[in-house]
């Protein structure tokens, strides 16, 4: 991650572009969605850096005050995606369930054997975590982003 976040930031910096480093191998970076009348919802993505950059970053949306996903009490902190076939956003994939932003750019996308296609491999000789965030922001937009999966109080 470290020899990246130089490439992704463009020379700015961590702090600069409001991101935080947990520990050596864990970023969050806030988000926001957009919806078709211009207002916004807050989104806080948590990117795990284990097997970087062989594969790519894990990249789940997690709970602002916990920075965790804990099931169902947290699904107001997903985004709901719809009108593309890119990227699908779960809240309980699987079993045992997990979150799951499906995409050939997060990590889990391998870990649960989707198929893929040749052209979206991941590639560690021109690919990284950019490719990641890229993709889920551009689903944050008009028309895909529908609001968060559940609503907030």
């Amino acid at each position: 991650m470290d020899d990246d976040l130089p490439k992704v930031l463009r020379g700015g910096t961590v702090e600069g572009a409001g991101w935080y480093k947990v520990d050596p191998l864990t970023l969050l970076v806030p988000l926001y969605g957009q919806r078709e009348d211009g207002s916004t919802d807050f989104y806080l993505l948590k990117l795990y850096f284990s097997c970087y950059p062989e594969w790519p970053p894990s990249a789940q949306f997690v709970n602002p005050q916990t920075l965790k996903y804990g099931g169902p009490v947290d699904k107001k902190w997903l985004p709901r995606i719809e009108g593309t076939n890119e990227i699908a956003i779960h809240d309980n994939y699987g079993d045992p369930g997990i979150q799951l932003i499906c995409c050939s750019v997060t990590l889990e996308f391998y870990q649960v054997l989707h198929g893929v296609e040749d052209k979206h491999l991941w590639d560690e000789t021109t690919q990284n975590f950019h490719a990641t965030l890229s993709a889920i922001r551009h689903v944050l937009k008009p028309p895909y982003y529908k609001g968060p999966q559940e609503a907030r109080s």
